[in-house]
């Protein structure tokens, strides 16, 4: 309407086509019968934190600018802040004419902002140490749903660094990269990049076998973009992880490498969930972690890495399942980010960076730091909501004024049963 035109009739039907019907339908009869100044509360049914102002920026963009009830927004805490389920976050108020058919439009930009918003800052409170990069772009169904999380992941951040973590240092696209105060997406190299130098050694009559296709990527990489400051290698490609690092250290900080000129390197573990990280099976693992946390048997670091947890937080999942996908299993685990900076360092390599993905969701980065993991950066998406259910933003009217025929206004505070906790002081 701004979200894409002219002020007026345009807007009219913008709102019309997306409304409720009902909401319409209403509007239609208060017309009919005098307009009411209203006061919405609006509110989510979850714990939330306030990420509104995108909201906020669409609603005074889209309120008719000549109704004869100007619009007011009172806020009931500031952007940031964190807050328990049913709490108003923010009151409206103007004509009823205007607002009914708006309210849809308006929710709309609310749930997935701010609950996108408490996943990020939850996640970045687990891992006060690591770096967070948004790589939620892939899992979205476009800009609006892009851009409101992004949104929500930047506030949740900002409100989990002024409790002393690093939090989000940016996100994958240009789009959303202001968002976080950054010129462009970050990023180095995908899976596709490493398939393609691949390709090309054995079009070349090269063996990928005894050469490294993920070193022949990154030099691919290097060479491109030569000004960057540093490189994150993705290395699971061919199941290789410890090997094929190893081949791209001895060339990064070897003689004429890109570490001589003091480029920093890291690595990317994204080791999918059908197989563990090279040189790890269960039982290695497991060692792996009672060494770690010095601890006696699994249980006990499965006890270490639930503290502080209630039941419900796990969404259901058992402690077995809990041990496969996190602790001991495939994909990339604690074991596996644990394994790997150990052979880094044995092998004389201290300096990588360790870069993880796959499922970083609150959970797992909460166990992550229960077990204090030496992660640098988390690459996720799983910030976005898993349950829709708990997106759902809602707008109850609080406050009914009708005219009192002398130019001033007859006060009605009313709400449907049940909600009365939302009434105004």
């Amino acid at each position: 309407m701004r979200a894409g035109g002219v002020r007026g009739s345009d807007d009219a039907d913008f709102i019309a086509r997306r409304t409720d019907a009902y909401f319409a339908k209403t509007a239609e009869i208060v017309a009919a019968h005098g307009d009411a100044r209203v006061t919405y509360a609006v509110f989510l049914r979850s714990d939330a934190v306030v990420a509104i102002d995108r909201a906020i920026e669409f609603l005074d963009q889209i309120y008719p600018p000549g109704a004869e009830i100007p619009l007011s927004l009172t806020r009931a805490v500031p952007e940031g802040t964190v807050l328990t389920s049913g709490k108003p976050m923010l009151y409206v108020t103007g004509s009823l004419v205007a607002l009914s058919p708006i309210e849809t439009l308006l929710l709309q930009r609310i749930g997935f902002s701010c609950i996108s918003a408490f996943n990020a800052f939850s996640m970045c409170l687990a891992l006060p140490g690591a770096e967070f990069l948004a790589m939620e772009a892939r899992h979205t169904t476009g800009d609006d749903m892009h851009l409101a999380c992004s949104y929500g992941a930047a506030v949740g951040s900002r409100t989990a660094k002024l409790m002393g973590a690093k939090g989000f240092i940016g996100t994958s696209t240009d789009i959303a990269a202001p968002l976080f105060d950054t010129p462009h997406g970050l990023g180095t190299m995908p899976h596709s990049l490493i398939g393609y130098a691949k390709a090309r050694m054995l079009s070349e009559g090269r063996d990928p076998a005894s050469e490294s296709p993920t070193l022949e990527a990154a030099k691919l990489y290097a060479a491109q973009f030569p000004d960057e400051p540093g490189y994150t290698v993705l290395n699971d490609y061919d199941g290789r992880e410890v090997t094929d690092a190893l081949a791209v250290c001895r060339w990064f900080y070897g003689a004429g490498g890109p570490g001589e000129a003091g480029k920093r390197l890291s690595f990317r573990l994204d080791t999918h969930g059908g197989r563990q990280l090279e040189g790890l099976d269960w039982e290695r693992s497991v060692r792996t972690l009672l060494k770690w946390t010095h601890r006696h048997t699994p249980g006990e670091v499965a006890k270490l890495a639930l503290t502080g947890f209630d039941f419900d937080e796990l969404g259901g999942m058992s402690a077995d399942e809990l041990r496969d996908k996190f602790l001991f299993g495939t994909g990339v685990t604690a074991a596996a980010a644990i394994f790997f900076r150990k052979a880094l360092d044995d092998a004389g390599f201290p300096q990588p960076r360790i870069v993880v993905s796959s499922g970083f969701d609150t959970v797992k980065c909460r166990v992550f730091g229960n077990l204090a993991v030496p992660v640098d950066v988390v690459g996720t998406g799983s910030f976005l909501p898993s349950r829709l259910s708990r997106t759902y933003a809602t707008a109850d009217i609080v406050r009914y004024e009708l005219p009192d025929g002398a130019g001033g206004w007859k006060t009605f505070d009313l709400v449907k049963a049940g909600r009365e906790f939302l009434k105004l002081g």
